[in-house]
Parts: structure tokens; C-alpha cells; sequence
């Protein structure tokens, strides 16, 4: 289960990741909530029994008391203040996904070009053995180019997907149509068939990204939307 926490560290790192300024009322909830990290909630109470002598043993009870009180309660008011601060990141997030949208789609593009490019003059059983038996310089080349612009594909892919938690974002759909758009069945199926068998394809494959291969190798168009 993806708790409330989790998803406002995988917004806090939009910016970074994305290279892209969000809204003010989402920064400004952003900064809020990265400065209870460091509210003071309390300490353990320093308790000196060298000097204490039966008549005051009460009232050191009692001011220990108070300690533990008004340390139990602080760190009862900052959980309090960090769950509505989620809510309100989390809400704030989905407005600001459209925006977010509209700043990396333009580079989106440049990468997928880029990427469909490189792709095309790679072997098209990509193995290591393949691209060491070209003995060719523009095959390295390509390969240096598709994994630089798969590292981009990827981040904005596993961005897509994190849309699904925010509310206003459904979730039910095929992990192969976030950053492809297939126009028959045909490459749909390559499409499939690379993610169904990702994760045991060789480590070179993986580094370009199987999905994007099938699809720069089956004619399928790059899109954000």
C-alpha cells in the first residue's frame, strides 16, 4: 500500500527530477512540509537523583510528568500537521500535473526523437556479443545516444505512473501506453511481449529500455499525454 508519505516524497522530487518549477501554493506546501522535519517535538527529561531528598521526590515525579505531557502531545500535534500537509501536497499535485505536462512535453519529444534515431542503427537482437561483433564505431555511438534519451523516457514514465495515485488520475491502463502510441495490434503486441520479458532481457537491452526498443523498432511514435 502506497501511504500518504510516499507519495509526497515522489512529488518533493518533481523539480529535480523533471527539471521543471512548480506552481507556488505546491512549492510553498513542499517547504512547509520540509520544515516540520525539524520541529522540536520534545526531548527525554534530564532526571537528577544525586541531591533529591525524600520531601521532593513528588514534585520531581510531577515535573517529569509535565515533560512527558508536553512532549506526547507535541509529537501528537506534528503527526497531526504532517497528515493535512500530505493532503494538501497530494491535492496541490494533481492540480499542478498539467503544467507539469506542458514544461517536459517539448523535451519529451527531442528525447524520443532522439531515441528512435539512435535506436534504429542498433542491432536489432541487442545483445552485448551483437554491438561488440559490429566492430563499429557508429553503433557505440547510437548505443551512448539511446541510453542517454531512454534515462529521460524513463523518468517521465515512472512519472506518468505516479499520476495513478493522485486523485482525478485513474491507474487502470497498459504500463506499454504511457510514452507510446501503437496504431494496430501488431506492434501493441512487441510492445507486450518487451515488458512481459524486461526484466530477463540481456543487461544491455535493459540499459536502452525493451519497451522503447520494441517501439523505436516498430515504427511506434513517442507521445506524453
Amino acid at each position: 500500500m502506497t501511504t500518504q508519505y510516499m507519495k509526497v516524497s515522489r512529488i518533493a522530487n518533481w523539480a529535480s527530477t523533471l527539471d521543471v518549477t512548480l506552481p507556488k501554493t505546491l512549492d510553498d506546501a513542499l517547504a512547509a512540509y520540509e520544515a516540520l522535519r525539524y520541529v522540536e517535538t520534545g526531548h527525554e527529561p534530564v532526571i537528577g537523583t544525586d541531591k533529591l531528598k525524600a520531601a521532593g521526590v513528588a514534585a520531581e515525579v510531577e515535573r517529569v510528568a509535565k515533560e512527558l505531557s508536553v512532549n506526547a502531545h507535541l509529537e501528537e500535534a506534528q503527526r497531526r500537521v504532517a497528515g493535512q500537509l500530505e493532503s494538501r501536497i497530494i491535492r496541490e499535485a494533481a492540480a499542478a500535473a498539467p503544467s507539469v505536462l506542458d514544461q517536459i512535453s517539448e523535451r519529451f519529444d527531442a528525447e524520443a526523437a532522439r531515441y528512435v534515431a539512435a535506436a534504429v542503427k542498433l542491432p536489432l537482437d541487442l545483445t552485448s556479443g551483437s554491438v561488440v561483433e559490429t566492430r563499429d564505431a557508429e553503433v557505440l555511438a547510437a548505443l551512448g545516444e539511446a541510453t542517454e534519451a531512454a534515462a529521460f523516457i524513463e523518468k517521465v514514465d515512472a512519472w506518468l505512473e505516479s499520476l495513478g495515485e493522485l486523485p482525478g488520475y485513474g491507474s487502470n491502463y497498459e504500463p506499454v501506453l504511457r510514452v507510446t502510441a501503437p496504431d494496430d495490434y501488431k506492434p501493441l503486441y512487441a510492445l507486450r511481449e518487451a515488458h512481459r520479458n524486461r526484466h530477463t532481457a540481456d543487461t544491455l537491452l535493459q540499459s536502452v529500455g525493451p519497451v522503447y526498443f520494441a517501439a523505436a523498432r516498430n515504427g511506434v511514435v513517442g507521445v506524453v499525454t
